[in-house]
């Protein structure tokens, strides 16, 4: 059927007399190629818009990694709570992430983002990315993440000059944390949120890699939310630190490959909502905001550490 179809337009193109004698096989070749090619894009387009339409009705749904948290007032049975989330979550974040970065070439920066507004007036950004960073162990970039996840004040407020503080949390320890931030950003609004991270270092195939995973509190009876007077932002972020092997010698590098979903709810608050600038000085996981406070923090270690 493709033959008969190109035969068609070269005896087309002769006749209607649009090209010279000795051209004639190369233009219509490469107007062959022009239409094949435009069809390839019209087929990746109908994927792209059908994996789109999925997650616009999957919006209730729960993303990669995500699970509903419950977090009563007693104290133990929070930490038990907590605990026992642990290695599921790690366990999918890792399983994701391996799934997603399939056919990519990870020694080279890739990123896609997606941004949406749900029924209900909610703000959302989907965004995945991998990211090389040279001259470094995998250790050193995981305790750099985790430093930046952890202590979001920090960076937060040196960015963006957002006035971000981090509210007393019940653990933290190296099996899993809670984070709990209020932030007074540059529109006058007061966001808030409650997160459990839980993170691995562990020792795979190819060497030592890094899995976090970090999600929304749902609800907190100790620490409820206070739609009232603050608005809501919701985090669910996995990311995953490895090595990788070794070409012609040269020294490894290191990958950084995250997923993040962050979610300002709609509030009824009397404050003009902004939700890209709400998003942006109240959470590290916003854009490229975390990649920088990681390399920061290898730059000043690299100094600190040089003779």
């Amino acid at each position: 059927m493709q033959d008969k179809l190109d035969k068609l337009k070269f005896r087309l193109l002769v006749k209607q007399g649009h090209i010279e004698k000795d051209t004639k096989r190369t233009v219509v070749e490469n107007a062959v190629l022009h239409e094949y090619i435009q069809e390839q894009h019209v087929t990746i387009a109908t994927t792209q818009a059908a994996l789109t339409g999925h997650v616009h009705r999957s919006l209730g749904a729960q993303m990669p990694a995500q699970s509903v948290i419950r977090l009563g007032m007693d104290r133990q049975e929070r930490f038990n709570t907590l605990m026992a989330l642990k290695d599921r979550k790690v366990y999918e974040a890792e399983r994701y992430l391996v799934a997603r970065t399939q056919g990519i070439e990870n020694r080279m920066k890739y990123c896609q983002e997606e941004r949406f507004e749900t029924i209900g007036g909610d703000n959302c950004i989907v965004r995945f990315e991998t990211a090389p960073i040279h001259g470094a162990s995998v250790k050193a970039v995981f305790d750099a993440l985790l430093n930046t996840v952890l202590n979001p004040e920090m960076f937060l407020s040196e960015l963006f000059g957002s006035i971000t503080i981090r509210e007393d949390s019940d653990f933290e320890n190296s099996e899993f944390a809670q984070v709990r931030l209020v932030s007074l950003i540059s529109s006058g609004a007061t966001v808030e949120s409650n997160t459990a991270v839980f993170s691995k270092l562990a020792e795979g195939e190819n060497g030592e890699y890094g899995i976090m995973a970090e999600d929304f509190v749902d609800f907190d009876e100790l620490h409820p939310y206070r739609d009232s007077e603050r608005v809501r932002r919701d985090t669910t972020t996995i990311v995953m630190v490895r090595a990788l092997p070794q070409t012609n010698g040269g020294s490894p590098v290191i990958v950084v490959t995250r997923w993040t979903y962050l979610k300002i709810h709609n509030s009824s608050l009397g404050v003009s909502q902004n939700p890209d600038t709400e998003l942006m000085e109240s959470s590290v996981c916003w854009g490229d905001t975390a990649q920088k406070c990681m390399e920061q923090q290898l730059m000043n270690a690299a100094r600190f550490n040089s003779p």
